[in-house]
Formats: structure tokens, C-alpha cells, sequence
């Protein structure tokens, strides 16, 4: 992966069963990590709408969404998108590779894309 690289956040130990976890990673990338029974989730910690570092804070439900805690809007825990047939809201919750070694979680770091509008 030329465009990222993957950063040791914590030991897996760490993080609670359905429950988020709050890192700053390099001053500049805030990320939500959740612990699903065996599976391990990293999220961008702002909120897509109000642009706060809540995530981490939220509300899991069976189906793998995410409900940010000042809004209850949802975000899949997965893809970042909201449920199907959702019109009201949008935006996308940035996702995260994740990978487990040696019981210690690690998340990519993506470099950060930036879009030009043609105007």
C-alpha cells in the first residue's frame, strides 16, 4: 500500500466489547476504535454532519451501525454508509483497515485526499 501505512493503536485487551475507544494518531487523525465480540472496527471519530470527535461515544446496534451520540444519525461500522433508504442524511463515515498481530491492533493511516472542485 503506497498511500498508507498501518499504526500499532493498542493491545486488543484494550478495548471493550461494544464499546468505543478514542486515539489520536501523528497530532492529526482522530480515530474511533470498537471491539465487536472478535472483530475489531476503526472509524473516523468526527461526525460527518457536525463535524465534532464523538464517534467513539456512540451506539452500536445488531446490525453493525454506529449512532453518533448528539444526533443518532447511523454509519455501518464497515462501509461508513448509512442504512438503505436513508435520504435525509449525507455523507459517509471514513473507514479504516484493521489488522490484529501478536494481540496488538493495528489501523491503517491513510494519507488524506483532498478534492478539487471544477468550477
Amino acid at each position: 500500500m503506497a498511500d498508507s501505512a498501518f499504526v500499532k493503536i493498542c493491545k486488543i485487551s484494550d478495548l471493550p466489547n461494544k464499546r468505543g475507544r478514542h486515539f489520536t494518531v501523528d497530532d492529526d487523525l482522530d480515530i474511533a476504535v470498537f471491539k465487536v465480540d472478535d472483530k475489531v472496527y476503526a472509524v473516523e471519530n468526527t461526525c460527518p454532519h457536525n463535524q465534532s470527535h464523538v464517534m467513539f461515544d456512540g451506539y452500536i446496534d445488531e446490525n453493525l451501525y454506529l449512532a453518533c451520540p448528539i444526533h443518532g444519525w447511523q454509519f455501518h461500522l464497515e462501509t461508513g454508509e448509512v442504512p438503505a433508504g436513508t435520504t435525509a442524511l449525507s455523507g459517509k463515515l471514513l473507514t479504516y483497515e484493521v489488522k490484529i498481530e501478536n494481540e496488538y491492533v493495528y489501523v491503517e493511516r491513510k494519507k488524506k485526499k483532498f478534492k478539487f472542485w471544477k468550477w
